[in-house]
């Protein structure tokens, strides 16, 4: 396997070359352009000029290592001589690029072989070579402007009927568009200049009036269908966009943020909407007009439809040349107000943490620089509108004076009619009147190409956690837990879990201690299958969870959280969240079995009191027995505990811990406590450590043996007596 950036020509290197990336960092902090080169036998790390700094063969490192620090990192090797080195060092942008070189390095120190998961890699495209965004695949630059629109047009298919009687709608005003302008020169020809008398101009002001009347209630019928039609666009969008969020994996989410979808789900959706209800119908209306017009103007003639038609081309390739840039410009203005937007749900979200080291002020220039960089957007944007507008009404006007000039002197010279001049002079603002509004179907068509791009980035992306073709059913669950070699992490070049081996029996209670750190909510993690293994297997009563469906698994999985999260509803909303058609009795009956019960009557509306966003009206000891309530609701074989009673105090404590041991009769537990003589009743205590399984046994058995958990629950016990609690 090959991973390179392109080497300057200057660089030679004798073998061939598996790995070659540039770093930007040296040892004193300044900006270089090094590289470094791993070929089949040597690693060599090279400045901009060709030459060497630092030679190794491969068979003398013992250990690669990739350590963090502030704005970036290094990568350190240890040789077999037993010195240690640091080969290159930089910024954050180039960690994943230089994880693979570590990876590389380790696989040929294990197996002779330089290996490396190009998934680690920042996408690119491989049309452009451009960065990609982390979340999607897709180059905004590249991506076919064809399909888009095609996957675009995929959401009028259910309202085609609609979609076509709007459209014949349009075709009908469209021509009868084309009456007045031939009325006018009736009138002028027939009427005026000769000067005649009776009927004639009163029906033709009648027809005229006729026409406006029929065009208006086109307009108005042709709008209701726009308006329902769009209505149930926007909202097959904002599922299908939402409904993608929800089947995205963790890591997904752990990469992003997570204000920027509220503006993707809604004004995104809206901007699309506004293209195939508005844009689309107008851009086809106005093309028709165009044709319709010169058809007309031709016949009636070719020489002054020519003169007038001129700009025409000059128009279109100019709008054609700006197209790419008007395009860059909204994604940019956008991006600008996805910032400033992010930037208030941030400064919102955590106004307690604002408030209490008071950087108040600091916020408000957070916001501030980022509103300036709106502005300085809009102003760009807006700005380049205003430029453009009155450029194609120059252009168009030039036209018009072409047919004034050549058309008076046919009048003149009695070639045509005045009439016939008057009528062509209204057909050709009516022409040149589409070729103008053509800058704003560019407008609509960015935004909605932008937006696009945004929706189906959310719709495209790949799942970390891949969906079974064929999951197998989890009818009837005992609750066994094998895990078979597992080997996990977040970035594979640093895994959180080493070669994870451990069966827990039904309905057995498992206490998962350690160092913070070293892997036990990772442990529950990969249980609840947000992640799946790097290496190994976990299954379920035999039954690989790879082999499952995420929401068949999650029937059987009671989750209670150290940091409870509960919904802006009642206490009876939240406690049946996970099965909505729960009885009044069966929500009742799970509050009292989590203790829960009492304090919830004395509330003012009672199971129907609003707990608040994010259960904000209640105390935290509250809100971790409605959630105890809501995994009692669930009804489920298994059961993760993580630090249910790591935040209130020792009453409440007292409290939870009985709801917990009903919680927990007949059913499979994990729980991971950081009070340590909660976990002294558990079957077997697993004992983590840097990211291996040290110790295995009861509370008892792990004292007598005095290794990693005896010395944590005697630190626990110092701690206890220094802050004078017992220690229970």
């Amino acid at each position: 396997m090959s991973i390179q950036q392109p080497l300057p020509e200057f660089i030679k290197v004798n073998n061939e070359v598996q790995f070659s990336a540039a770093f930007d960092i040296d040892s004193e902090g300044h900006f270089v352009n090094d590289w470094l080169i791993l070929t089949n036998e040597e690693l060599i790390v090279l400045d901009n000029n060709g030459k060497k700094k630092t030679q190794l063969f491969l068979e003398q490192i013992k250990a690669a290592t990739i350590e963090n620090v502030v704005g970036g990192g290094y990568l350190l090797i240890e040789t077999e001589e037993g010195y240690s080195q640091i080969i290159c060092r930089f910024t954050s942008s180039k960690m994943k690029l230089f994880s693979v070189a570590c990876e590389m390095i380790e696989s040929f120190r294990k197996e002779g072989i330089l290996q490396g998961s190009t998934s680690n890699l920042p996408a690119s495209c491989t049309s452009c070579g451009r960065p990609l965004p982390e979340w999607t695949n897709v180059c905004r630059r590249c991506v076919d402007k064809r399909k888009v629109i095609f996957r675009i047009l995929d959401y009028t298919k259910p309202y085609r009927g609609r979609m076509i009687a709007a459209s014949l709608m349009m075709i009908t005003a469209t021509l009868i568009t084309l009456i007045p302008p031939y009325l006018t020169k009736v009138i002028v020809d027939e009427v005026l200049e000769p000067k005649a008398t009776g009927m004639l101009l009163l029906v033709l002001v009648l027809a005229l009036t006729a026409t406006q009347l029929l065009q208006e209630a086109l307009a108005i019928v042709r709008g209701y269908l726009g308006v329902w039609v769009g209505s149930h666009i926007m909202n097959d969008l904002r599922k299908d966009t939402y409904k993608s969020l929800m089947n995205l994996s963790m890591s997904f989410f752990e990469k992003s943020r997570i204000t920027q979808f509220i503006s993707r789900v809604n004004s995104d959706v809206e901007a699309i909407r506004q293209f195939l209800t508005d844009g689309i119908l107008f851009i086809a209306g106005q093309v028709l007009m165009l044709l319709s017009i010169l058809i007309v103007m031709l016949v009636m003639d070719w020489r002054l439809a020519i003169i007038a038609v001129l700009p025409a081309p000059f128009v279109f390739l100019f709008s054609k040349l700006m197209w790419p840039y008007i395009r860059n410009r909204w994604y940019s203005q956008w991006r600008s107000i996805n910032q400033l937007n992010m930037t208030v749900g941030d400064s919102l979200q955590g106004i307690r943490v604002v408030k209490a080291f008071g950087q108040e002020n600091q916020e408000k220039k957070r916001y501030d620089n980022a509103s300036q960089v709106v502005k300085d957007e809009t102003i760009r944007t807006d700005g380049m509108w205003q430029g453009i507008f009155p450029v194609f009404s120059f252009v168009t006007g030039i036209g018009a004076l072409l047919v004034w000039y050549f058309g008076g002197q046919a009048v003149v010279s009695n070639q045509i009619t005045l009439g016939t001049l008057m009528a062509f002079i209204a057909y050709l603002g009516m022409f040149f009147g589409p070729l103008q509004w053509f800058s704003q179907a560019l407008n609509w068509m960015s935004r909605a190409f932008a937006s696009a791009d945004r929706i189906f980035e959310i719709m495209d992306t790949k799942l970390d956690v891949p969906i079974a073709k064929n999951p197998a059913r989890l009818n009837t669950v005992e609750g066994q837990i094998d895990f078979q070699n597992v080997t996990f992490g977040y970035e594979s070049h640093r895994p959180v879990l080493k070669k994870i081996n451990l069966t827990v029996k039904p309905g057995e209670m498992i206490g998962l201690v350690g160092h913070s750190g070293a892997g036990k909510s990772t442990l529950i993690n990969l249980l609840n299958r947000f992640y799946d293994p790097d290496e190994g297997n976990i299954y379920l009563d035999g039954i690989n969870l790879k082999d499952t469906s995420q929401d068949d698994l999650h029937r059987h999985i009671g989750v209670v959280l150290q940091e409870t999260f509960l919904f802006d509803g009642t206490v009876a909303e939240n406690i049946a969240y996970a099965n909505e058609n729960g009885s009044p009795e069966e929500i009742m009956h799970a509050a009292k079995v989590a203790n829960a019960h009492d304090f919830i009557i004395e509330m003012p509306d009672g199971y129907d009191t609003r707990v608040g966003e994010r259960g904000q009206l209640l105390s935290g000891g509250q809100k971790q027995r409605i959630a105890i309530a809501r995994a009692i609701f669930h009804q489920s074989k298994i059961l993760i505990l993580d630090e249910a009673t790591a935040s209130v105090d020792t009453d409440t404590e007292k409290k939870i811990q009985e709801a917990l041991t009903r919680l927990m009769k007949g059913r499979t537990t994990f729980a991971i406590a950081h009070r340590l003589s909660t976990l002294r009743n558990a079957d077997r205590l697993v004992v983590i450590d840097q990211g291996e399984i040290a110790e295995i046994g009861t509370h008892n058995q792990l004292l007598e043996k005095k290794g990693i958990y005896y010395k944590l629950v005697e630190a626990q016990k110092e701690l206890s007596q220094i802050k004078g609690v017992g220690t229970g």
